[in-house]
């Protein structure tokens, strides 16, 4: 699945499902064009991966069930970074290379876009038709609600994610693994009309590795920068607890690989290949710059090597 075709259907869902005033433009420039569309590439690559037959027949269909569900996935993941945005929040300028939805257009309209984009990922769910639907969004709105992404954030802003290792962990596995869990496993759910518990129970475990090893990676990459903002020094893992962040890292990687190659997803396998190039071309040239930040601490030549040799075993 091209990134434009998944941008179509973002337009065409948003347009659907919002009113015709002038407020869509806050919509389309707070969700349009997307970022990496990390997300809704796992859902696509996922369905193609277990059901490929069905995926050539649907995967152009701006209505079918897995353009809902990859609409709904990334309409979620925007409204947590308009939200996430705020002043009352992390308060940043800019986001996808141009500035906020609220420096843009205001504080209230980020606002109520961002709760405007929660609702219609419900929306999009509720109009899923599969004999699993239920099970979707019970997964959806356990994995995403209070007890999940929500509470993340909360963990985030109230900042015991900084307290120690463990609280950092759980704070990336549910702000950032729990969505990259729904994508997957939801997908997995309505690719077929009857469950398989165990390959799903193995979606979940693999989902959850990729999601807390995307986090690490990323709050990595941050320290590509020579001068880093006040946010990142106050709390990125690597300069709170680097020998942790180290081993996690390394350990995630290890255990993710093992369980990609048993589960043989290669069209999920390649999204993931290259995430890490895209990491990796961030990180590699940038080393020194990072090991000035670690104070020369770690060797980070294991991480990259996993990294590059990811899918090639």
């Amino acid at each position: 699945m091209q990134s434009a075709q998944i941008e179509k259907m973002l337009t065409h869902h948003l347009v659907r499902n919002l009113p015709n005033h002038k407020v869509l433009d806050v919509y389309l420039y707070a969700s349009l064009p997307g970022g990496k569309l990390f997300r809704p590439h796992l859902v696509w690559s996922v369905f193609q991966d277990l059901n490929p037959e069905l995926y050539q027949t649907s995967h152009l269909d701006l209505n079918s069930n897995h353009s809902k569900l990859s609409s709904g996935v990334e309409f979620h993941h925007t409204y947590t970074l308009l939200h996430d945005d705020l002043p009352c929040m992390d308060n940043d300028l800019t986001r996808r290379g141009k500035p906020c939805t609220h420096i843009a257009f205001g504080e209230w309209q980020a606002l109520l876009a961002g709760d405007g984009l929660l609702n219609i990922s419900y929306q999009l769910l509720s109009k899923i038709n599969h004999p699993r639907s239920q099970d979707l969004f019970r997964l959806f709105s356990w994995a995403l609600g209070p007890k999940g992404l929500i509470h993340g954030q909360v963990m985030d802003l109230a900042h015991e994610m900084t307290e120690n290792f463990q609280n950092t962990l759980r704070t990336h596995e549910l702000k950032t693994a729990r969505l990259i869990q729904v994508a997957i496993l939801g997908s997995a759910i309505i690719a077929n009309p009857k469950s398989d518990y165990s390959r799903e129970k193995k979606l979940w475990k693999y989902s959850r590795l990729l999601g807390v090893n995307f986090q690490l990676i990323d709050d990595l990459s941050e320290l590509a920068e020579s001068e880093l903002s006040e946010h990142e020094l106050d709390v990125n893992p690597w300069l709170h607890f680097p020998e942790e962040s180290y081993k996690e890292t390394l350990k995630g990687l290890e255990q993710f690989a093992k369980l990609s190659k048993d589960l043989k997803l290669s069209n999920t396998d390649k999204i993931v290949k290259d995430y890490y190039a895209k990491m990796l071309s961030l990180i590699a040239p940038n080393k020194k710059i990072i090991d000035t930040h670690l104070k020369g601490k770690l060797d980070l030549a294991p991480v990259i090597l996993m990294m590059q040799t990811f899918g090639d075993i």
